[in-house]
Order: C-alpha cells, then structure tokens, then sequence
C-alpha cells in the first residue's frame, strides 16, 4: 500500500488564490473570518466554552455556534455583546488612504 499524503493547506490556498475571481471574494470574506477567528482565540485564552459566553452574554450556546461558523448574520448587538463579555474592542479602520471631500460627503 502507498503512502497517503493529504492536501497541503497551504498549497491548496496558493493554488487557488491564483485565480482571479477566487481572489477577489477571499479578499472579500478576510476581514469577517479574521475577526471571527479573534473572537475564538479570545475566547480559548479565556477558557470559557460556548455555553459559558452565552450564558454571559444573555444568548443560547447555537447563537454562539453560529456566530463562529460565520455562516449566520447576527445582530450588531450580539457581536458587541460578545466582544464586550470576552474584554475585545470592535473598531474600523480604512484599508487605503482616502481623501475625501467633505462638500460631497455631506452634500
């Protein structure tokens, strides 16, 4: 029997971030896994489980669930919720520099 080796990750993201459109919506969806994945580090380093942030939060353990699996669009006061009860700050910032001109913007 031959040695099986699975798909590199890494190599797999290469390979297919080669292709435009899928680069495009990668680059779309990083910000919601990215702050999705601090929520998660954050909640690990607290030691608190799902049912544990839920039950601070005021919310069910599937909320939490859901809220992590990114596939569920909850409420803004659910993420600040729950970025409040793990000790996080939610802020924006831009991604380039942009100039703006504040007789458009408020015009």
């Amino acid at each position: 029997m031959g040695k099986f080796e699975g798909t590199n990750l890494i190599d797999f993201k290469k390979e297919l971030l080669k292709d435009e459109k899928a680069r495009e919506e990668y680059e779309c969806l990083r910000p919601k896994y990215e702050l999705i994945h601090t929520l998660i580090e954050r909640r690990h380093q607290l030691r608190i489980s799902q049912t544990g942030l839920a039950r601070i939060t005021g919310t069910k353990q599937p909320a939490i669930s859901r809220l992590e699996r990114g596939d569920y669009n909850t409420t803004i006061d659910t993420l600040f919720k729950v970025a409040s009860a793990l000790d996080l700050d939610i802020s924006l910032k831009s991604r380039k520099a942009v100039k703006l001109n504040y007789n458009k913007v408020h015009a």
